[in-house]
């Protein structure tokens, strides 16, 4: 590899061989940058050691160096975390994107510069795509970088833009030439990342057209047995937003329409829970209250997630994508998995108790009376009755992981799965069934932030709300089901029958709610009454 010739980055490269230098690199100075950023995942543990696992040079050009760094977080609680991070050197804080981007001033031979995170630095992030590009390894000493092109990126493509992208939360994107992101992991694992993996298998060895193409990726090859994903390059997906987004917009015209007709909620047509049914089978006075429109939506959402559950399917020669029965072993993780998760959740709850109020402290309560019950049901998961497969499946699935485009099409978006499992928990293949609740649970969240959304003046009474936002959900779900397991059966996906579709989506309703308590009462407490509520009605059922 090339060397800098600039003198001040020779220093630079000379100071970052000091062993004084490294020790307070990562010791004080990248732990404080770490607590500043969104993506460091571990502001509430305690760091007991820090050090630099892997540092790699990256050649900006002919006079400015990189240096590609992986740091190990060593917590008094007794766990290891490890984390991304790109150095440069710079002048003044005139050439980096952000003021995010900025670490501390560096003193070289009494030479003030700037130690930045490079990839707010527009020559290092040209410098990183034309060397994704050249498709090569890059090696110093024994450490090794895999730079890899996607087939999409086989074709000439000359580097014309970049720009880091404002949300910046468990990893940092960025966007090339208006085609391409590129999306830095900034936790690693000791493994390949399912992102990776899944985005890369759908895009090459499947005909599931509806997520991002793979573009690239930047590797660390640590041995011989482990290959750890830095990023990942995607195709970038013309769209119009998050389906989060607009089904709220859609809930709240079904409010809004409920309150202009006066029609009472009790007159809206009851659904069993888990029916399936066509658009044409609920009632005409309901459908216009909900839109044919939305209907379509839901039907073609659950189009494309059957789609993709088919295409992981399919595969019968890679062990990592083909299709598996239950066993003993699956239940005992399954289970181990999902009690510690749970008694977490209940210790979470207990302990934040007298922080919630009204009807979020009544359900909370009732939660915790409800732990034998509930611990119950989840000891209960008996393997034997099953005879549907095991596939890799998303495994966070839910509306915010879904883009919209001006077709009203929809693309399926982030595969890293859900970031509280371990990296090996995220490549079990499980229940495909498991993404279907997580998208139902997305659904009755949404009806729900709906009602709870005190600045939108409902009229109609909390139980009336309750009722019809109920009613809602449940013929939005038999639509969703009925177009998933028609599409799923007709392609050979085995989901089982109706009998055991039902068990599994119940099981999974209820770990996905359970899962959702933690995550509200760490980031928006007052939220925590949705996936309470999910709860309750589980518990009713």
């Amino acid at each position: 590899m090339a060397k800098a010739t600039n003198k001040r980055d020779i220093e630079w490269i000379a100071k970052f061989e000091d062993e004084d230098f490294r020790h307070q690199l990562s010791n004080s100075i990248l732990p404080k940058y770490m607590m500043s950023t969104r993506w460091y995942a571990a502001k509430t543990q305690k760091a007991k050691t820090c050090r630099i696992e892997m540092k790699m040079p990256f050649q900006i050009n002919d006079q400015e160096m990189a240096f590609f760094i992986t740091i190990e977080v060593n917590f008094e609680a007794g766990f290891t975390e490890y984390y991304f991070i790109t150095l440069a050197l710079v002048d003044s804080s005139d050439q980096i994107d952000d003021a995010k981007g900025e670490i501390t001033p560096l003193e070289l031979n009494e030479e003030r510069g700037l130690l930045i995170d490079a990839l707010y630095y527009e020559p290092f992030r040209k410098a990183l795509y034309k060397q994704i590009l050249s498709q090569k390894i890059v090696t110093d000493g024994n450490t090794k970088i895999l730079f890899e092109k996607g087939k999409v990126l086989r074709s000439s493509q000359n580097y014309e833009s970049s720009r880091v992208l404002g949300f910046d939360q468990s990893n940092t994107s960025i966007e090339f030439n208006g085609k391409y992101f590129f999306k830095a992991y900034r936790r690693l694992f000791q493994d390949a990342n399912p992102d990776l993996e899944i985005t890369k298998f759908l895009s090459d060895e499947s005909d599931f057209n509806n997520c991002p193409k793979y573009a690239g990726s930047v590797s660390w090859i640590k041995n011989e047995y482990a290959t750890i994903s830095i990023g990942i390059m995607q195709e970038r997906i013309d769209n119009i937003g998050e389906a989060w987004n607009h089904t709220l917009e859609m809930m709240k015209g079904y409010f809004e329409r409920i309150q202009a007709t006066d029609m009472a909620p009790e007159d809206i047509q009851y659904i069993n829970k888990f029916d399936f049914n066509s658009p044409d089978d609920i009632r005409s006075d309901f459908r216009l209250l909900i839109g044919d429109d939305v209907l379509e939506k839901v039907e073609k959402m659950a189009l494309r997630v059957a789609e993709m559950h088919i295409a992981l399917f399919k595969n019968k020669i890679d062990a990592k994508f083909f299709p598996i029965p239950f066993n003993g072993d699956y239940t005992v993780w399954l289970k181990n998995r999902i009690i510690y998760q749970l008694n977490a959740r209940f210790i979470l709850v207990e302990e934040n108790l007298n922080k919630l109020d009204g009807l979020a402290k009544e359900y909370a309560e009732m939660f915790v009376s409800a732990r034998e019950e509930i611990t119950t049901r989840f000891l209960a998961f008996e393997e034997s009755q099953l005879n549907s497969s095991r596939i890799r499946i998303h495994g966070d699935l839910h509306l915010g992981q879904i883009l919209m485009n001006e077709e009203d099409d929809f693309y399926i978006i982030d595969y890293e799965g859900e970031p509280e499992s371990t990296i090996r928990d995220r490549k079990v293949k499980q229940t495909p069934l498991k993404d279907v609740a997580g998208m139902l649970r997305s659904f009755h969240y949404g009806v729900y932030a709906v009602i709870f959304d005190d600045k939108l003046n409902h009229k109609l009474s909390r139980e009336e709300l309750f009722e019809a936002g109920e009613k809602y959900y449940r013929a939005i779900a038999s639509v969703f089901l009925n177009k998933y397991v028609t599409t799923a059966m007709n392609k050979g996906l085995n989901i089982g029958y109706e009998s055991e579709i039902r068990y599994l989506l119940k099981y999974h309703l209820l770990e996905k709610a359970v899962y959702e308590i933690g995550y509200e009462l760490k980031a928006r407490p007052d939220w925590v009454i949705i996936p309470l509520t999910g709860i309750k009605q589980i518990l009713e059922d």
